[in-house]
């Protein structure tokens, strides 16, 4: 990939306020969406199981190729999510990870650098497309967490503050 720019991930269990945070960022630098909230809607929209709760395989295949595709765009600089965590939710299903995402030149693709939302109580809730339960939510975090560190990232853990300083911290860390 010619002139490929390596990306930045704020990552986390569901509902830890992600998608918040990349919403107020994109007024400053080019963001990608969540990928695999892009994918439910898409399988629930047409009455298809690709959802980690259902398909946890369809929903990776799909997940990954979609990545794939918006990871070539130049200009994002922060993504919501990675690649790297569909191996955490493979994990937390003891599902065996495909050699596709074993083989993923991560540290290639991303800064090393890694923001993490912790899991919150006082902000989580269920939607259309976040059905998991808060306990799963913490087995999730900590399945997340191993495979960032296993995988030689370097994790910054965000406040449980509000979206503004989490954005403040961020900014600190890469400008």
């Amino acid at each position: 990939m010619v002139n490929f720019q390596k990306k930045y991930i704020i990552t986390g269990a569901p509902g830890t306020g992600k998608t918040t945070l990349i919403n107020l960022l994109k007024d400053t630098f080019p963001c990608m969406d969540e990928v695999s909230r892009k994918v439910i809607i898409d399988e629930q929209k047409n009455n298809r199981d690709g959802m980690p709760w259902s398909n946890i395989k369809r929903f990776t295949n799909l997940v990954f190729k979609k990545t794939k595709q918006e990871l070539l765009n130049t200009d994002t600089r922060i993504c919501d999510r990675s690649l790297l965590d569909l191996e955490a939710y493979l994990t937390v299903e003891n599902k065996i990870v495909p050699k596709y995402l074993h083989n993923f030149p991560y540290l290639k693709t991303y800064h090393k650098t890694v923001f993490f939302a912790p899991t919150w109580f006082d902000i989580y809730c269920q939607d259309a497309q976040r059905l998991q339960e808060f306990d799963y939510c913490l087995k999730l975090e900590k399945a997340l967490l191993e495979q960032y560190k296993k995988k030689g990232f370097k994790i910054i853990m965000l406040p449980k503050s509000s979206p503004i300083k989490r954005k403040q911290l961020i900014l600190d860390s890469i400008l």
